[in-house]
């Protein structure tokens, strides 16, 4: 997974959100960087969060803390992706 954009990695989480969620593609086929994953964005709840949070965990091969897990965290999907990149090239050093 190494060497990955934070660009590749939203794609991935929006694979993840397909595929481990059931959200339809169409509805994700509009989101931005700037697409809220909660609320009035994609709106998922909390037990969908959790299961999203798993997917990036095994997608990607990192651990997400619980401390973590902030509304700030998914504030966007940009916001998310980021995280996920950073996460990753932590575990590169």
């Amino acid at each position: 997974m190494e060497g990955k954009s934070a660009l590749e990695i939203e794609k991935k989480i929006i694979q993840i959100l397909i595929s481990d969620l059931e959200i339809d593609p169409a509805l994700l086929s509009a989101v931005s960087s700037d697409t809220p994953l909660l609320g009035r964005g994609i709106g998922l709840n909390s037990v969908e969060t959790l299961t999203l949070v798993a997917g990036i965990e095994g997608a990607f091969h990192i651990q997400i803390d619980d401390a973590d897990l902030t509304t700030e965290l998914f504030k966007s999907l940009g916001t998310l992706a980021e995280f996920v990149f950073h996460k990753i090239a932590e575990q590169g050093d």
